[in-house]
């Protein structure tokens, strides 16, 4: 601590008497549908062109924000239809990073797990080839981390091919 400063920290807690409203959000960008949701704790990869159904306790990742299927595979000719599954709950720490590993070409990242099978024991590979592999990873935080921990609370498959970029800059 400074010799010449009276503290190191200075919190101000509470609302005054007649606050103000906050004008300058409207409640569709104040509040995002993950408000006051447990955060994502489990990923799965399903394959549904096997007739894979979503685990029990499971959301799907149906649809991208346009509308088209959120199939990893979008686009690809005879390739198996993969999706992503998420597990809401508060029973073990969140997940704090989603990524992907092109297997060969690339390490894994410190604290990183891979979805190599599907639920149903297949492989969980979400390139439209054998040779070339690439699997979803994903970091959990530690069983001793701070509540106040970023998590993931929302999970968006965006089809590169099929959105503009003034879509995202509006």
């Amino acid at each position: 601590m400074d010799e010449k400063r009276v503290a190191d920290y200075f919190v101000v807690a509470g609302l005054p008497d007649d606050p103000l409203p906050l004008e300058e959000f409207s409640n569709e960008a104040a509040i995002k549908p993950s408000f006051k949701q447990d955060p994502i704790t489990d990923i799965k990869v399903i394959n549904k062109s096997l007739g894979e159904q979503v685990p029990k306790g499971y959301n799907c990742v149906e649809r991208t924000p346009t509308g088209f299927p959120a199939d990893l595979n979008h686009g690809s000719i005879r390739c198996p239809e993969m999706f992503i599954c998420y597990r809401r709950s508060r029973d073990k720490p969140p997940l704090t990073d989603i990524g992907i590993l092109y297997e060969g070409k690339e390490r894994l990242m410190s604290g990183c797990e891979v979805v190599h099978t599907t639920p149903y024991g297949h492989p969980a590979n979400v390139n439209n080839s054998n040779n070339n592999r690439i699997y979803i990873t994903y970091r959990r935080a530690s069983e001793s981390a701070c509540s106040d921990t970023l998590a993931v609370v929302d999970i968006c498959i965006i089809l590169f091919n099929k959105v503009s970029l003034s879509n995202f800059c509006k």
